[in-house]
């Protein structure tokens, strides 16, 4: 499961110096004419603004990757440097923190307008709540952007309106309070503003730059009635579909759109250095393609239909793999784990004993004692990556300290004393608890994880029922009385640094169990405010360990990637997250001057459905 920031903590986030310094590696004009690859994502495209609730999958934030600029570029391992191609990021105060975001001069949309200060406040118009509101509209805000913005969270502590500079092209955030992930909490939308104004508003606007001056004179007098159609087709007008309007396909990022299908199973693409605002890549040409099973992504490498595709590492993906020309398997930034439920009236909520927390607590703590984590490690991952460490933290998107063994890892939460689980048990007078697990059916990793969890809970008097399903993630996310226990992965974005440790707090959107504690929501709303790195650090540890003492939730082991690549692309990185097979595109270098991959010729039309699957994959994946 992805984390998606929705706490005042929750967002992407670098170390100050790394935000005021440095530049994207080996910039100039690099691509090589001719050349062509086929990159396979696990999803079809939906959407082409990702910033909109429903349409931030990773597939649609994978092609935005491409096609998107932004004041940051993302590595094959998630994480993020400057990209001073597009623009820069100042802090220019710490008190109050103010950040100004520029631009670069000339950086265009792919339709020639510049990309400059209206396009940048249409991010924050669209992700924060203060160009909400206005008439009712079916028991709705009229004007209303749906990006998951909330009161006083992330962006929103941006409270006045930006100031516009530096002739149009600059944009000055002053946040209200300190906010640790600053960094990453805004970005150059994916969309252009003119373009959203130009559909809600056809034929009364003559050329970009009035729909600019009308957008940012709206937002400057609040005037929602005149949002109000702006942010309707910033929420709708950009899903793929065989109606997509030429507008919302303007790009303003390393790659243009020359064609999607009105599936979304296919885009093409071509690099166009006139207008990129994005990294310079090596390759001209790429097609993104769909291909939703594991394995059969792994295959198409092997068959030479992608060039490059990427899977959580198992017995079956790496035996894919091994097939294809070239392969690597990298530790991964998701990572299996427990999560507690205490709030749905089950074995571990106090409402289950009179209301007691002391024996809730117990029967927890004895739980996650019973949890076997070297042996279900060594079990299940060992025969697919022989070195995979335990995890050692559950707050921390990097973990800062993976571990070889459970002696080296993060201790269960047990009492000091060492007592048993079956002391636990006794001591709380509970006999014979009866744990629900819930986990994706069908799932073989999670399944034969189960049976060891089972195996060794049934030793010390406790039985372990499988709940598994095939809607899961709804029934964890909003069925608490169905299940005690959640296994599954959070796929957090390397680029953060409080995004876990904030899903802790009593009002986290992904604190779905009833977990409450006012020490820990102290904490949270420290490290929230904290733009010391190192501080950071020592507070995440304090959560680590309140989160083990509370017995709420155990890290397991992170989940290694296989990337697997063609003859016709020279030995890329292997990416740590095979949801974001697109990072780290700017350092894909083809093999030869000219690929195995076919390059359509030059489309002046960007016409949706009148694209192509490559044989055989037509619109769903093959079994094997």
């Amino acid at each position: 499961m992805r984390l998606r920031p929705t706490f005042a903590t929750v967002a992407a986030t670098l170390a100050l110096a790394v935000a005021l310094a440095g530049c994207t590696p080996g910039e100039g004009e690099r691509t090589l004419p001719g050349t062509a690859l086929t990159v396979a994502q696990s999803a079809a495209v939906t959407s082409l603004n990702p910033a909109v609730r429903g349409q931030d999958t990773t597939a649609n934030e994978g092609l935005a990757q491409l096609t998107a600029g932004s004041f940051w570029v993302r590595a094959a391992d998630g994480s993020r440097d400057p990209s001073e191609r597009f623009g820069t990021v100042r802090v220019s105060a710490q008190d109050p923190l103010t950040v100004v975001y520029t631009v670069a001069d000339g950086v265009t949309w792919s339709d020639g307008a510049p990309v400059d200060a209206a396009d940048l406040l249409l991010t924050w118009a669209a992700e924060t709540t203060h160009r909400t509101g206005g008439p009712d509209d079916g028991g709705a805000p009229a004007t209303r952007w749906d990006t998951g913005a909330g009161d006083g969270q992330g962006l929103d502590l941006v409270g006045s309106v930006p100031e516009i500079g530096d002739g149009g092209r600059s944009l000055t955030l002053v946040y209200d309070t300190p906010f640790a992930d600053w960094a990453g909490a805004f970005d150059a939308p994916a969309v252009a503003a003119h373009t959203a104004v130009m559909l809600a508003y056809p034929g009364t606007y003559d050329d970009a730059a009035a729909a600019k001056d009308a957008f940012i004179q709206a937002v400057r007098d609040d005037d929602l009635v005149w949002l109000a159609p702006v942010a309707r087709a910033f929420r709708e007008d950009y899903t793929v579909d065989s109606d997509i309007p030429a507008e919302a396909r303007v790009t303003s990022g390393s790659y243009a759109i020359e064609r999607i299908t009105a599936d979304g199973t296919t885009a093409e693409l071509r690099a166009d250095p006139e207008r990129r605002g994005g990294p310079s890549p090596r390759t001209e040409r790429l097609r993104v393609v769909a291909i939703p099973d594991p394995v059969a992504r792994m295959d198409a490498v092997a068959a030479g239909d992608v060039d490059l595709a990427a899977a959580t590492a198992t017995a079956q993906t790496l035996d894919a793999a091994e097939a294809a020309p070239g392969s690597v398997v990298t530790p991964g930034t998701p990572f299996d784990h427990l999560d507690l439920q205490i709030g749905g009236g089950g074995v571990f909520d106090p409402a289950a004993y009179g209301g007691d927390p002391a024996v809730a607590l117990a029967v927890r703590r004895a739980f996650l004692a019973t949890v076997p984590r070297e042996q279900v490690r060594d079990e299940v991952m060992a025969p697919v990556l022989d070195d995979a460490p335990l995890r050692s933290s559950a707050v921390r998107t990097r973990d800062a300290r993976p571990a070889a063994s459970a002696e080296e890892a993060t201790p269960a939460p047990t009492p000091t004393d060492a007592a048993t689980p079956a002391d636990l048990l006794a001591q709380a007078g509970v006999a014979s608890p009866q744990i629900r697990v819930l986990y994706p059916a069908g799932d073989e990793r999670r399944a034969a994880e189960f049976a060891l969890l089972a195996e060794a809970a049934a030793a010390s008097g406790i039985t372990l029922v499988d709940a598994s399903r095939p809607g899961w993630a709804e029934v964890r996310a909003s069925a608490p009385t169905e299940y005690d226990v959640a296994l599954f992965a959070w796929n957090p974005d390397p680029g953060t640094s409080v995004a876990l440790a904030a899903g802790l707090h009593t009002a986290a959107e992904t604190n779905v169990y009833g977990w409450s504690d006012e020490g820990v929501d102290a904490l949270v709303a420290r490290l929230g405010a904290q733009l010391d790195a190192d501080a950071r650090g020592a507070i995440l540890d304090d959560l680590d360990a309140a989160a083990r003492e509370q017995a709420w939730t155990l890290p397991l082991f992170s989940l290694p990637q296989v990337t697997a690549f063609s003859a016709a692309l020279s030995e890329p990185d292997g990416v740590h997250d095979a949801e974001r097979v697109t990072s780290g595109f700017a350092a894909w270098e083809p093999a030869t001057p000219a690929t195995r991959a076919p390059s359509p010729a030059p489309s002046t039309e960007l016409t949706p459905g009148s694209g192509w699957m490559p044989a055989p994959w037509t619109g769903g994946a093959r079994a094997h």
